[in-house]
């Protein structure tokens, strides 16, 4: 693929995945599909509260996204910045926003794993 072609892929995927998402998430306010995991165990998963995470980052609630679920909310995040990585790359720039090795991505993993821990101790860490 020629690199003009990438760059506006790159640059509309936003648009692409969110104006959908958002459609879909303010025209389905009452409908969510019940969590599995928290039906039959009484636990709260990694992803519990993930679509209402979604929901209010679209919003611009940035605080009660994480407090819905921090996990989506670092990982959207950490998408944003590897989107900007990408277009910096494709225009010549290369820049790291996001360390790329393996004690990084161990301490992040290592984290989100003791979060999705405490989440089901702690009642505050509970999404609403």
């Amino acid at each position: 693929m020629k690199k003009n072609k990438r760059l506006i892929l790159t640059l509309l995927a936003p648009i692409l995945i969110i104006l959908p998402l958002y459609i879909y998430l303010n025209f389905l306010k009452g409908i969510s599909v019940p969590c599995p995991v928290r039906i039959f165990t009484g636990i709260y998963c990694i992803g519990c509260g993930g679509t209402r995470c979604i929901k209010e980052f679209l919003h611009g609630h940035f605080l009660l996204a994480m407090r819905q679920n921090f996990i989506v909310f670092v990982g959207i995040v950490f998408l944003f910045l590897k989107w900007i990585q990408e277009i910096f790359s494709l225009c010549g720039k290369k820049i790291k926003l996001i360390p790329e090795n393996r004690i990084f991505l161990t301490a992040v993993s290592g984290i989100l794993i003791i979060y999705a821990v405490l989440r089901n101790l702690i009642p505050e860490l509970a999404p609403i």
